[in-house]
């Protein structure tokens, strides 16, 4: 009988380590999606910028080399 008891444990913590390891992926799985979000609102921001920076440029009354 106390072979059975030994078994049920290992079954029950095996059962756990599984459901652990299952949320511990979709841990994993969140951040990488926190992470290529944050990334693709990083790129965003650049891009406006660099469109901002080039319409303040196109736009400026007084030409770049003219040292006024």
């Amino acid at each position: 009988m106390a072979g059975a008891g030994w078994v049920s444990s290992g079954a029950r913590w095996s059962q756990r380590l599984s459901e652990g390891r299952g949320s511990a992926v979709k841990k994993l799985l969140l951040v990488a999606l926190a992470a290529i979000g944050g990334l693709l609102v990083y790129r965003q921001i650049q891009a406006d910028r660099a469109e901002q920076d080039l319409w303040t440029e196109a736009t400026d009354s007084v030409p770049a080399g003219s040292g006024v």
